[in-house]
Parts: C-alpha cells; structure tokens; sequence
C-alpha cells in the first residue's frame, strides 16, 4: 500500500507553514516531488530549497530512503537511542517511516518537518499557536490539562490568516480555554467535516512542556478520529 507524507516548511518571522513537497513509498521505492500552489507561495517569502533536493522541477526516486531525509531521525548509535524510542512510543524494530512520522523529522538546525498526508481516519496533529494563546499558560501554571483529556474544534472564519482556521478549545469545569490551531496544512479538509457536522472524537494524545525542538509554549499531540 502506499504511504506518503508531507514536507511542511515553517517561515521564519511569521512561523506560517507551507506544504512544499510530497514523499511517498510505494513498498518497492521512495520518490519526493515539490508541489505547488503553496511552493510557490513559500518561494515568495524565502523558500529556496529542501537540502539535498535542489532542483525543484525534478522527481526524485530511490530505492532506500533518501539519504538527506534519513540523517534527521535518531541516530542509532547515540546512548539514548532506546529512550528516544520511548519517549517517541516507538519499538526497537520501528521502521524507517515509523520513526518519520513519530519525530516528524525536525531539527534545531532548520524549519522543515514531514507530516502523515491527511487520512480521514485518523488525523493526529502537533496543536500551533500555542505560543500566541494566553489560555495556555493559565493551563500549564494551574495544572489543568493533562493526557487524553477531551478537545473541541471551532471554524474561525474571521482569520485574517488562514480562511479555514480552526481553533483547538478544552472545556474544563464548563469553561473553555483557546490551546491554539489546527496546523494549516490539514485544516481545508478539516474545515469541510466540520461543516457537515460530522461527529467526532479529540483527544490529547501526548503533552510536552519543555520541547527543545518546537517553539511552542508546550506541545500537545492530538488524536481526532471522525465517524464515518
């Protein structure tokens, strides 16, 4: 079956993502290939290139996965390996694409990361903004939100920044506290559920309140699944 995944680039100043580019593994080969409208809107705001893939007209293709994605997972010799693994909820024999989509391939070094393409069965997604969202403070410094506590989703059609931006609430002792966004590379899918009223289900799935690799306030991972 095919798998593909997503290369989301973050602008520096305005920390907006862009999806630049699509890898996919068809159980014999791994191809990556930019792809616009949104390439085309990052080259605006200083986009040049993911390293390694210079020419972005050309579809890339190899049997083994590409050398310049796979130095962004864990190296396996480090000391800690196991207890990224771990904290990753991952297994010793966790393959290559595994481990992609468990650490999203980030850096200290850039502002790439690779993302699950949006499956309609299970969307799990890192909240953004929460930086932004004085709510979550109140949340962290009163101890009030906690794995697998319940979320809710709310369209903001008003947002100057994204025309299908979709807020992520807790509702806690019946009042509700803004955590951040859903990121905007799933939130025109997203957005569409929402208005057909689908039911759904999300649920914190991980926190992290001191992540060296994101520059959130806190990291919360979360599980939504959609009843079909």
């Amino acid at each position: 079956m095919k798998k593909e995944m997503w290369l989301i680039w973050k602008e520096p100043i305005s920390r907006r993502r862009y999806k630049i580019g699509i890898l996919t593994f068809d159980e014999t080969k791994y191809s990556f290939k930019y792809v616009d409208p949104e390439l085309n809107d990052a080259s605006k705001v200083g986009f040049k290139d993911f390293p390694g893939f210079r020419n972005i007209h050309q579809t890339y293709e190899s049997n083994e996965l590409f050398a310049n994605i796979l130095t962004r997972l864990p190296n396996k010799s480090r000391p800690d390996y196991l207890e990224i693994l771990n904290s990753y909820n991952l297994e010793i024999d966790s393959n290559e694409l595994d481990i992609l989509k468990a650490t999203k391939g980030r850096l200290l070094t850039d502002n790439f990361e690779f993302v699950p393409a949006f499956d309609y069965n299970k969307v799990e997604f890192d909240v953004a903004g929460t930086r932004h969202c004085e709510d979550v403070k109140k949340c962290v410094e009163q101890n009030l939100i906690n794995v697998n506590d319940k979320l809710e989703l709310e369209l903001e059609p008003t947002n100057k920044y994204d025309k299908n931006a979709i807020k992520v609430l807790f509702n806690k002792n019946g009042k509700i506290y803004h955590l951040g966004y859903v990121p905007r590379y799933y939130t025109e899918e997203l957005s569409k559920l929402l208005q057909s009223n689908t039911e759904y289900s999300a649920m914190i799935q991980s926190l992290n309140f001191e992540s060296e690799i994101s520059d959130e306030d806190i990291t919360a991972f979360v599980k939504l699944i959609f009843n079909k």
